[in-house]
């Protein structure tokens, strides 16, 4: 991301933003209607339900986003999608609220992530709602060596072994175990209690089971472990996608509160379980992000010929996604897959195309931001050209080859290029895309963009 698409949001709503998500802001109402996004109010409050969150991540920045303006609202982005859960779990009346591991994104940088997390949990401690907490990898023990005492709503699960509560009114027992050790490998659901016999009984756990890349495989075990241990829900954490991995009993991961980065696309929440007659419910995903990460993969039709068209086909892709994000704000990246056979006026300089795609989100006020930009450049493999061309291709590819194995050859070509590109006019073909990689110490980038060039002229040789 170079720009932000919207100056006057970071004007028109971050005081107000930073206010209620910082600890002085106690009892405000929440930052959601301030961004937009629908409340909870709808929720019926009559079935008794609770509440499973994991992998918030309290103050990850979301560096990709800010081009270094910190008073941008999105630098909160963890800390709104708390307000939005706290919310839920106030305006549904839920019982009681689960966080399964990593709350926290590691040692605090300073107390006021502390007392953020407090002063959320206040709300609920005010309304006799209790929290369950247990801790992760990225908030073990180890990792934390700077905590505050939790308030005494708070449950958290011991680190030592596994630790049982019970929510009396509705004889519900919750079995956990915290994170000593950011890097914990041994099976600890293993030791987890057996059920308590005539109660809803729900384990809570770390975990990515035998395994779920790019997540380590933190306190391991099995899907068939955790369906045979009696239990009526497995409240998980650690893999920040919402997965429903079994219906009997219910064992569900229900992905981190709020999307961290472009890997990360989609809505992001927690789930709502309801509670019947001493029995459990199908959980319900509910989306409490307030920035959702979307991405634009787009091979470019051969009738797209100028950056007229081709900015008007990203533009249907922008409002499309738009339509579809439920009010969030939505930070896109833009992969544009070209043909330099079929498109060669499109393929003569990503500086442009980069400049362009900057200057049609900047038209989009507040709804979205330009995350990044890839431009892929490819030929066709059946090339066009006459046999001479041909001949030539087959040479040029050869040589590049070759040159690309010789340190000094592209020591030398360096030096040559930056001589000769910074004769010519900015203007000219790719100029200023290749002295920019190669200023960049993008050389092989740059070669291979000029190989391509090359490339497109010899096939177009009559």
């Amino acid at each position: 991301m170079r720009r932000l698409a919207s100056p006057e949001l970071t004007n028109g709503i971050s005081l107000e933003v930073h206010r209620l998500a910082m600890p002085a802001g106690i009892g405000q109402r929440p930052a959601g209607c301030y961004l937009g996004l629908p409340s909870f109010m709808h929720y019926a409050k009559s079935m008794p339900h609770f509440v499973h969150a994991a992998d918030i991540h309290l103050d990850r920045s979301l560096p990709a986003l800010l081009d270094g303006r910190a008073t941008h609202p999105f630098v909160l982005a963890p800390r709104l999608a708390f307000i939005r859960l706290i919310d839920y779990v106030i305006e549904s009346d839920a019982a009681f609220l689960v966080l399964a591991g990593d709350v926290y994104d590691g040692a605090w940088k300073d107390v006021s992530t502390g007392l953020f997390f407090h002063q959320q949990v206040g709300r609920l401690r005010s309304r006799g709602v209790p929290v369950y907490l247990l801790h992760g990898n990225h908030d073990a023990e180890s990792a934390m060596p700077k905590t505050l005492v939790p308030p005494d709503n708070v449950r958290l699960f011991s680190a030592r072994s596994p630790q049982s509560f019970e929510f009396e009114p509705l004889h519900i027992h919750l079995h956990g175990q915290s994170f000593a050790q950011a890097d914990t490998r041994e099976n600890l659901a293993s030791a987890y209690p057996r059920p308590v016999t005539g109660c809803v009984n729900i384990g809570v756990l770390h975990t990515a089971l035998a395994g779920s890349p790019p997540h380590s495989p933190y306190a391991p075990c099995t899907l068939e472990q955790l369906k045979g241990h009696g239990y009526d829900y497995w409240a998980l954490g650690h893999v920040h996608q919402y997965k429903m991995l079994a219906t009997d009993p219910y064992i569900v991961f229900p992905g981190n509160l709020q999307g961290l980065h472009i890997k990360e696309l989609g809505a992001r929440g927690a789930v709502s379980v309801p509670i019947e007659d001493g029995h459990l419910g199908a959980p319900e995903f509910v989306a409490m992000d307030v920035l959702r990460f979307h991405l634009i993969d787009m091979v470019v039709p051969a009738s797209v010929q100028t950056l007229a068209a081709l900015i008007g086909e990203v533009r249907k892709a922008i409002e499309s996604a738009s339509d579809g994000a439920d009010g969030r704000h939505l930070a896109m990246r833009v992969v544009l897959r070209l043909d330099t056979t079929v498109h060669p006026s499109l393929c003569r300089s990503k500086t442009m195309l980069r400049d362009e795609m900057e200057g049609l989100f900047a038209q989009f006020e507040d709804q979205v931001t330009l995350e990044g930009t890839e431009f892929q450049l490819r030929a066709r493999p059946a090339a066009s050209g006459t046999g001479e061309a041909q001949d030539a291709i087959a040479s040029l590819d050869a040589y590049f080859a070759q040159a690309a194995r010789d340190p000094a050859f592209m020591g030398t070509l360096r030096d040559n290029l930056q001589a000769v590109l910074s004769k010519r006019k900015p203007s000219e073909t790719s100029t200023e895309s290749l002295l920019e990689q190669i200023a960049n110490d993008e050389l092989d980038t740059a070669i291979n963009d000029a190989a391509e060039q090359l490339r497109t002229r010899l096939r177009t040789i009559e």
